[in-house]
């Protein structure tokens, strides 16, 4: 169904109050806690015990996804899947993977075809089409192509929608998907790919940072989808595109079954009709989430907390605030020190402010701490150490209360090297004994592109043969013209169309920033393998052709020297 301009979220409100049971990507098993160190590795701490199991990485440690966490190999740059025993599967590494999700993970292997993994390591299915594919969420999984286009696939690698979309949220939430069409802007499809809304200018659901917008998982599990229409104003809509609630307000994010919004500077909330609960009369706010009380900030910029009936529960009087925990602490900024501690539900401290930071990453009774030194450690609601302090945290923690924390997206490192060698070989097919009128004609040539004395003539250049492979095609030491004095100290010209040309200089150059140039060799191997080719020499027979001579060249290209018969 089509429906009048509007677009969704834009709003820098995360899906991290707990105004949700949905929980994206977001992983509860956080037992095992990866710092970093001085030594640049990646150590984890064991917040049962406090100490350490003696698992430290370089390049990567992630928190634990369906009982395995993300961890990389300095050798190779690579990534494996380690269990709580710190055994890394099978041993296998490979260049690029997603976390575990649903029971599967991408994994991507140099020259081979992006795969989907179980939790033993085999492979369930390859993916030859993806180039980038996203951890699965209700059973499908987000990959886009070769041509960056977007489409779905389920956990049997059947592609159920093929790449067609310019972007999607990459999450399928409700069997619905936001996704962004080539000719009509951003919507909201099915998981089969059909359109439920058509026409919106734009979705703001998904941050660059991998964060989500406006409950952008709750909007889709509840039906309740914040929009902003063609003038500017919010509204909600349900999955079909009519209106929840008519587009009035400045923002609006969904909070439990009401409605945080913005109204002109001022902040309130609505119920599920729109109708005020708290009147707009705060300069900034966040969700109640699943707590009775909320931070809000006065007209002095004063952070404190209110009931559900508007009502100061604690009074402005921190320079900043955070929501409150399900144990019932929030962590605050003391006006004064500017240090972070927590207060309880009637305001007194329960952790005293000392601290440089405090951030939540999802977990009931626990707490990021940086100190003074700018060291992080785990602290408990008493303010108690719970491992010792290390100079970096990752941002996976404090990013897993949004649910997009994790490693969702991996890159594939196949190259159809088949596909590749194909085109070279049907181009240097063409390359057949012809005039200088052939060419002329061939190639749509002018004849003010044949040199007047002789010399190199280019046929085209850089034509784009793959989207990481260009072809440049050239002939030299063909003379095109008749050169005759025109009896006073110049010379007539006349262009001669039945110049035999023997020679092309044919070189294949690869995009040194994609990876196909990474698989020359492999390229070069299939053309070899297709026909007799001499090492000492650099020839390949190619039947109907004098001498094909053909070298890899140090750019990452070959070039190929073409005599026909």
């Amino acid at each position: 169904m089509k429906t009048k301009l509007f677009f969704l979220g834009a709003a820098l409100w995360l899906a991290s109050c707990g105004t949700s049971s949905n929980q994206g990507w977001r992983t509860d098993d956080l037992r095992y806690i990866p710092f970093g160190d001085m030594g640049d590795d990646w150590t984890y701490v064991d917040l049962k015990s406090g100490g350490q199991p003696g698992w430290s990485w370089p390049i990567e440690a992630s928190l634990f996804y369906d009982g395995y966490a993300i961890v990389g190999n300095d050798e190779k740059g690579d990534f494996g899947f380690m269990d709580k025993s710190g055994t890394v599967m099978n041993g296998t590494f490979y260049s690029d993977v997603t976390i575990f999700h649903e029971g599967i993970a991408w994994v991507a292997r140099r020259g081979k075809p992006m795969a989907a993994i179980d939790q033993k390591g085999n492979i369930l299915f390859e993916l030859k089409q993806a180039e980038r594919a996203c951890a699965f969420h209700e059973g499908l999984a987000a990959f886009a192509d070769a041509d960056g286009q977007w489409g779905l696939v389920n956990k049997k690698g059947v592609v159920v929608v093929e790449p067609r979309w310019r972007s999607v949220v990459p999450m399928v939430v409700n069997g619905m998907i936001a996704a962004e069409d080539f000719d009509f802007g951003w919507g909201l499809s099915d998981k089969f790919g059909n359109w439920i809304v058509e026409g919106l200018k734009q979705v703001g659901v998904w941050d660059v940072d991998g964060n989500i917008r406006n409950n952008y998982e709750q909007a889709l599990a509840e039906e309740r989808i914040p929009v902003k229409d063609g003038n500017g104003k919010w509204g909600v809509v349900d999955r079909t595109g009519y209106y929840i609630i008519n587009p009035q307000f400045d923002a609006i994010i969904l909070d439990g079954k009401n409605y945080l919004f913005k109204k002109g500077r001022q902040w309130g909330w609505c119920d599920k009709n729109g109708q005020y609960v708290i009147n707009p009369q705060f300069r900034g706010a966040l969700p109640f989430g699943e707590a009775d009380l909320a931070a809000v900030q006065d007209k002095d910029g004063d952070w404190g907390f209110i009931d559900k009936k508007g009502n100061w529960a604690i009074a402005a009087q921190f320079n900043d605030a955070s929501v409150f925990l399900p144990c019932g602490i929030a962590p605050v900024c003391e006006e004064d020190s500017q240090e972070w501690g927590a207060v309880d539900k009637n305001g007194r401290w329960v952790i005293n402010p000392q601290f440089r930071g405090l951030y939540q990453f999802g977990a009931d009774d626990r707490l990021l701490a940086m100190d003074q030194s700018r060291e992080f450690a785990i602290i408990d609601v008493a303010g108690k150490y719970l491992s010792v302090s290390f100079p970096d945290a990752r941002k996976e923690l404090v990013r897993n209360v949004t649910g997009v924390g994790a490693k969702y997206e991996a890159k594939s490192d196949y190259v159809d090297v088949e596909s590749y060698a194909a085109l070279i070989d049907a181009e240097i097919q063409t390359l057949k004994s012809t005039t200088t009128g052939g060419l002329k004609s061939t190639y749509g040539l002018s004849e003010a592109k044949f040199p007047k004395e002789g010399g190199k003539i280019t046929l085209y250049s850089r034509k784009q043969a793959a989207k990481e492979m260009t072809f440049q095609l050239s002939v030299a030491g063909v003379n095109a013209w008749r050169k005759a004095s025109d009896g006073w100290f110049g010379y007539n010209y006349t262009f001669l169309p039945d110049v035999p040309v023997n020679s092309y200089t044919f070189t294949v150059e690869f995009d040194r920033r994609g990876k196909a140039g990474r698989f020359v060799t492999e390229i070069f191997d299939v053309l070899k393998s297709k026909y007799a080719y001499d090492e000492e020499q650099s020839l390949l027979t190619i039947p109907g052709y004098a001498m094909v001579f053909a070298a890899p060249i140090p750019n990452g290209g070959i070039i190929f020297q073409v005599k026909p018969e």
